[in-house]
């Protein structure tokens, strides 16, 4: 997918702060569940352009990144509920207390998920292929 956003803050040649604008998002087939809709997000600059703040500028954004890093956030911690409620119940716990580790499985998957993308940052930073317009 290509987005259009705009340079909010420039951190270094390959760090570089943006932000998806509303107008953007009217016509984005991904728009229902996007979850960069306003707010400001990391992209890189591997063809190191010339960049200022206030430009708009084109990104690329993989479709299968996209909807791994989805699934993984969503799906991975809810498996993790009906393995972690069966452990307790095979360990001797209660029906209560078998939902209540279940629901600390889901827990221990979002911390999975949320060190994950914390060492792996890097794979699903956008890059910015190219200038659209130099200033609003």
């Amino acid at each position: 997918m290509y987005e259009k956003v705009t340079i909010k803050q420039i951190f270094s040649d390959k760090s570089i702060e943006v932000s998806c604008e509303s107008s953007a998002c009217n016509g984005c087939k991904g728009e229902t569940f996007c979850n960069t809709k306003g707010k400001i997000f990391e992209a890189s600059n591997p063809h190191n352009l010339p960049l200022k703040e206030g430009m708009v500028v084109e990104l690329f954004l993989k479709s299968s990144s996209t909807i791994f890093s989805t699934l993984f956030t969503l799906i991975f911690p809810l498996l993790l509920f009906p393995i972690a409620y069966y452990l307790a119940k095979l360990a001797g716990l209660g029906e209560g207390a078998g939902m209540f580790v279940g629901l600390g499985g889901i827990l221990v998957g979002f911390l999975v998920v949320w060190a994950f993308f914390k060492v792996h940052k890097k794979r699903f930073i956008p890059p910015i292929l190219r200038i659209i317009a130099e200033e609003l």
